[in-house]
């Protein structure tokens, strides 16, 4: 679980990053002035329950042996990529 938590955390983290200015969508931070921006492609942390759950049923890998639970191994896997998105900011220098 903890490699398919940072796979999506990092996966979440180029998706976020491809948003920011000077980038190729840098333009959508331009354009949008609503309050859900942050959710959409603001803050990599808040990504990561909505780009993560698509990421988490798009890749095939192999599920636990949690038959007719599935839904509990993703509630893990993206709460600790969650996690490991907050991790990062907590690193990273600020702007």
């Amino acid at each position: 679980m903890l490699e398919q938590s940072s796979i999506i955390a990092l996966l979440v983290l180029s998706i976020w990053y491809t948003y920011q200015e000077d980038e190729i969508f840098g333009f959508v931070q331009r354009w949008s002035h609503w309050k859900a921006a942050s959710a959409l492609f603001d803050c990599n942390v808040c990504m990561s329950p909505w780009y993560g759950s698509v990421l988490y049923w798009l890749i095939p890998w192999q599920r636990l042996n949690l038959p007719d639970h599935y839904w509990v191994s993703w509630l893990i896997v993206i709460i600790a990529a969650m996690g490991i998105n907050a991790a990062i900011n907590k690193l990273s220098p600020d702007k």
